[in-house]
């Protein structure tokens, strides 16, 4: 292969057209030199070793998010209890709750309990046996779509 100036022997005037290999080759398909190629490969190598390092930081932001939902959540019930906690600190909120859980009663009170099943209530008037299953969407329409021909 031949070079144009400043390798070879033409003037130094000579236009660019001249710069370019003095070869009377094609140009490699795609358009692609080996300088080219040499690029490519690299620039692919810093894709696929970039992968991996940004597929794991996608998962860790992904579980600092979930870690951090679930930490606000804790938070809301140490609140919900350290009310709870204050609440129970009240005599009288202790008395109500032994009362209604645990069936206690102070000196002097009568404690009625209720036993048996509680009374049916009236029956709602039966469905008319006439009345059809609704049918599928698919049929309502066919049947629409059909009936003139009957």
């Amino acid at each position: 292969m031949r070079l144009g100036w400043p390798f070879g022997g033409v003037a130094a005037d000579a236009s660019p057209r001249l710069m370019r290999p003095v070869d009377d080759q094609a140009r490699p398909p795609l358009g692609l030199t080996p300088r080219g190629a040499v690029l490519v490969l690299v620039m692919f190598a810093l894709a696929v070793t970039a992968v991996y390092p940004l597929r794991q930081y996608v998962t860790q932001r992904d579980r600092i998010e979930r870690l951090q939902a679930k930490q606000r959540a804790l938070q809301a019930e140490n609140e919900r209890l350290e009310r709870e906690r204050a609440r129970l600190r009240d005599p009288a909120y202790v008395q109500q709750l032994a009362k209604r859980d645990f069936h206690l009663v102070e000196p002097g009170e009568e404690a009625w309990v209720m036993s048996g099943t509680p009374p049916a209530a009236t029956a709602p008037p039966a469905a008319p046996a006439t009345a059809e299953p609704k049918q599928p969407w698919y049929k309502r329409a066919w049947q629409r779509f059909t009936g003139w021909l009957r």
